[in-house]
């Protein structure tokens, strides 16, 4: 059964390189208790876990007679000499890791990665049944998502078993903490905790949300080359009874089949009670667009079973919200009676379509043998369920950032800013534009942008992204109300706190780290190359100085005599307070752009490059974000 695990875990991760990339691998250190020893006797214990943090009675447990899983349980065929174990007196059993993932940094904050979390686990009665839990976290730790798979119910089997569940990653994610439960608190005093589990796995990969098909394994190809032995799906979570196997015999010499199959079908001996086997779908991800009422999705299956015989499965979808309570009504697909198949074995395709009900954040996909009486042999093939955009705008969630600095958070009068958004549809970007009276165009590409029902000047707009200038009306406010139109549409509201500042330096590449967009002295850019002088003057760019004097005015193009900021202006160059000449308005630029003229304090000449903080009021821009190189003169 593992290798079906090994084999799922090779299909996700593709080829895999020598490097320390962040997807299409598996993240977990010592996923399969390995990594060290285990105990042969229940007496015994194992103190250290490679990769993992242990608490309690957390152990690892050999494949060996006498042990609370062997030979004599359902165990994998490539399991390897270890596996994890809840343990002696394991009221208290658990470990875990924490996985750095801001390497991906890009591909997760543009929400184009997919995880996909699972392994063998094994339930101890009803006093312990484990958890696999994978947290996402952002770079100071808070949570943004979390997903459980569970261990096996009572009646899915007694070894070993497949659990898995999958979803999307969340902008702003820097690590995910992974959680093995084997607790079992219902155990009594000296009571072994049996529990366990091996093979874990947490894999991303780049992939959409919106057009593909978003179930594991649908097409039941996974493990491949099965035959005519059965085999457990990986993928999806079920009963023994639930396997996958080959298209043979009378099905293909006179059953009615899937045009597109593969070589491989699901199938199930239902033996008179309810069967099933699901898999739960995250899309947090797509929660903007959900809300709004702008995506929708595609469902379908081949469903069926054999000849003579009653039985048929059929496919739910199941729509859930935050607290994991069932929203709207099931879709469900089927059955295929036996009467619909002509009293012939064979699959026919079922499908339905519909709008996700707001609310959504994970969708159950299941695969049912309802009640029947007698025995019967029940199919299914090419499970499939897609969202599909509706075509509305979406401000993505976090999606509004400082232009320089991309720090999400309160948004000051005239600071440029980015709007991280999808559903807008052009072919390239449209950029800034001068109406009659000479300022800034606040529509572009039929693309326009509210604070609060004023419209911000605009720098730029493309299908991803667009860049904005705050108006100025939202001093003295404490929140400001966003929306974005798109040919008339109005996208999600999002509220968000303002701020009488909020600066950020513009670096040479764009991103919000690296070399400032900084001039030295004899107006040449700042570079290793060519490093400013120790007392000498530069100028550096930046936003989000707040209302200035005197008052901007949105989308004007700043001539002479310079606005400047009302809040005070200071700075720092390589952690050293450096003198500011000038801060205002750059002449010809347009309001929100900023300069500030600073010299370079003594004493920080480095071969290194130094960091360069600029205070507008009381918010700084972010530490050793932006940097610059000095030398001795």
């Amino acid at each position: 059964m593992a290798r079906s695990i090994s084999i799922f875990v090779i299909f996700l991760l593709g080829y895999v390189s020598a490097s320390a990339q962040v997807w299409d691998r598996n993240l977990i250190v010592n996923p399969g208790a390995e990594d060290g020893p285990g105990i042969a006797k229940t007496s015994e214990t194992i103190s250290n876990v490679p990769g993992w943090t242990r608490t309690g009675a957390f152990t690892v447990g050999q494949y060996v007679g006498g042990m609370p899983i062997g030979k004599s349980n359902f165990v994998p065929e490539d399991h390897g000499k270890n596996y994890f174990l809840g343990g002696a007196n394991g009221v208290t059993s658990s470990a875990t890791q924490t996985i750095d993932v801001s390497a991906g940094a890009t591909e997760i904050d543009a929400g184009r990665i997919r995880f996909y979390l699972g392994g063998l686990l094994r339930s101890y009665d009803t006093y312990a049944i484990p958890k696999l839990r994978a947290s996402f976290l952002d770079a100071q730790g808070g949570k943004l998502l979390e997903l459980e798979v569970s261990g096996p119910r009572l009646d899915d089997g007694s070894g070993l078993e497949p659990r898995s569940g999958s979803g999307f990653v969340l902008p702003n994610t820097r690590k995910i903490a992974i959680l093995l439960d084997l607790a079992g608190p219902s155990l009594r005093s000296g009571q072994y905790n049996n529990s366990g589990a091996d093979n874990l796995y947490l894999v991303l990969r780049i992939e959409p949300i919106f057009g593909a098909n978003l179930v594991v394994n649908g097409d039941a190809e996974l493990p491949p080359n099965v035959g005519g032995q059965a085999k457990m799906m990986p993928g999806w979570n079920g009963e023994d009874q639930f396997r996958v196997v080959a298209y043979a015999g009378d099905l293909l010499a006179q059953g009615m089949l899937p045009t597109d199959r593969g070589l491989q079908f699901f199938y199930s001996a239902g033996s008179g009670h309810h069967l099933d086997s699901y898999q739960r779908l995250d899309v947090s991800l797509a929660k903007d667009r959900i809300d709004a009422g702008g995506v929708n999705y595609a469902f379908s299956a081949w469903l069926g079973g054999a000849g003579k015989q009653p039985t048929s499965m059929t496919a739910k979808a199941e729509f859930f919200g935050e607290q994991n309570h069932l929203l709207g009504t099931s879709q469900e697909l089927g059955p295929v009676t036996l009467e619909n198949r002509g009293g012939k074995p064979g699959l026919q395709k079922r499908s339905t379509e519909g709008v996700v009900p707001a609310g959504t954040r994970s969708i159950l996909i299941s695969l049912v043998i309802p009640d029947t009486p007698g025995f019967g042999e029940a199919y299914a093939d090419n499970v499939a369920f897609a969202l599909n955009s509706g075509g509305a705008v979406t401000i993505k969630d976090g999606g509004i950032r400082n232009a320089a600095s991309a720090v999400m958070g309160p948004v000051a009068p005239g600071e440029m800013i980015t709007i991280l958004m999808t559903g807008v549809n052009l072919s390239d970007t449209t950029r800034m534009q001068l109406d009659s009276a000479g300022r800034m165009m606040t529509t572009l590409g039929q693309v326009r942008v509210f604070f609060d029902g004023t419209q911000a000047p605009l720098l730029y707009v493309n299908s991803s992204e667009i860049g904005a200038i705050v108006p100025f009306d939202v001093a003295g406010k404490s929140s400001v109300a966003v929306r974005v139109e798109y040919k008339g549409a109005p996208s999600q509201t999002v509220t968000i706190q303002s701020a009488e500042t909020a600066p950020g330096v513009f670096t040479i590449e764009g991103s919000p780290k690296g070399p400032g967009l900084i001039l030295n002295d004899n107006f040449a850019l700042n570079a290793k190359d060519n490093p400013a002088v120790e007392g000498s003057a530069v100028s550096l760019y930046w936003t989000g100085g707040g209302q200035t004097d005197p008052p901007g005015v949105d989308g004007r193009i700043a001539m002479p005599p310079l606005a400047r900021p009302i809040a005070s202006v200071s700075a720092t160059i390589g952690g050293k307070p450096a003198e500011v000449r000038f801060s205002g308005a750059v002449p010809y630029g347009w309001t929100g752009l900023l300069m500030a003229e600073v010299v370079v304090p003594a004493g920080i000449a480095s071969d290194d490059p130094v960091p360069v903080v600029i205070t507008a009021g009381a918010a700084s821009s972010p530490e050793s974000a932006v940097t610059m190189y000095v030398k001795q003169p």
